[in-house]
């Protein structure tokens, strides 16, 4: 699957201070990153409040949850705060969703049952949808947001491949156990991910070429990638360093080889929005620099050779 959509890149801030998020967005911005997220997290900052701070400290950086989880929301209202923070930022918001994982300090906050979460997703996306045409009790939003879908099962394939702007990879099936890790920290093969994308293409059809593909990443830069490898195939045993090395969902290597896995998985895999994991914004900015320096002389070579 070649893809020639143009890399984005977003970086998640800190979600328990609200002066240390506001600072990181500022940060980012400055990088170079496209996009500011926040994850959502019982224990953590609100989402939409936070960013509605990040908005008046930034002028460009685009601001999304990452993800919000529906579960945790009410369909209508969530609307309300979300068309809220799109007007503070003046049309910058991204709304990135997800149904939830029932853990224990938000297992009484939630629906219980996987259908129930499914079935919150479902109507907050159309609840999102219709507000931009019908605000109701929401001020509006500036324009339509671009909407992103995260996920693992194939009904939230479907669901993205029919309604999303965005796919988000979030684990992919069938998950292995893999002790000392939960579920969701398990990373998948980079053959399982291509066949995984193949199905949501499939359901996507026509709309499979505006389809953006996401993930997010630890970026671990090293001069010594095989050590750094073998350190992570010692956690997660069920796979090769090689196969870390491959995996969508890890960035090793150095400077060089970390570009050309972000080059060659949208080129393999489709994945342009990459979610970079760093520290610091700034440990992230000479990769940025540098696949969009790539990036643009293999455009202009193609445009050449033709």
């Amino acid at each position: 699957m070649s893809s020639t959509k143009d890399f984005r890149f977003g970086f998640s801030g800190n979600a328990f201070d609200i002066d240390g998020l506001v600072d990181d967005a500022v940060r980012a911005e400055r990088a170079g990153f496209d996009v500011f997220q926040i994850i959502d997290f019982a224990t953590a900052l609100s989402p939409m409040v936070a960013l509605a701070a990040v908005a008046r400290a930034t002028s460009k950086i685009r601001l999304s949850p990452f993800v919000l989880n529906t579960a945790l929301w009410n369909p209508a209202t969530v609307c309300r705060d979300l068309a809220t923070l799109d007007r503070i930022s003046n049309g910058r918001l991204e709304v990135a969703l997800g149904s939830g994982i029932s853990l224990p300090d938000t297992r009484g906050l939630m629906p219980q049952t996987r259908d129930e979460r499914f079935g919150r997703l479902r109507e907050t996306v159309a609840a999102i949808k219709e507000t931009v045409s019908e605000p109701g009790i929401t001020p509006g939003f500036v324009e339509r947001p671009r909407l992103a879908v995260a996920g693992t099962v194939d009904r939230v394939l479907r669901l993205a491949a029919e309604e999303a702007d965005t796919f988000l990879i979030a684990s992919v099936p069938p998950v292995p156990k893999v002790e000392g890790l939960e579920p969701y920290e398990v990373i998948p093969e980079r053959e399982a991910t291509a066949a995984y994308l193949d199905r949501l293409r499939d359901y996507a059809g026509e709309r499979a070429e505006v389809l953006e593909i996401g993930t997010s990443a630890p970026v671990i830069l090293t001069d010594d990638t095989d050590a750094a490898l073998a350190e992570l195939a010692a956690t997660h045993t069920n796979l090769s360093p090689q196969q870390i090395f491959e995996s969508p969902k890890m960035l090793v290597g150095s400077l060089e080889e970390v570009v050309d896995q972000i080059i060659s998985r949208r080129a393999d895999l489709g994945i342009t929005y990459q979610s970079l994991r760093t520290s610091t914004p700034e440990e992230a900015a000479p990769v940025i620099e540098a696949v969009r320096a790539r990036s643009t002389a293999q455009a202009a070579g193609s445009v050449v050779t033709r």
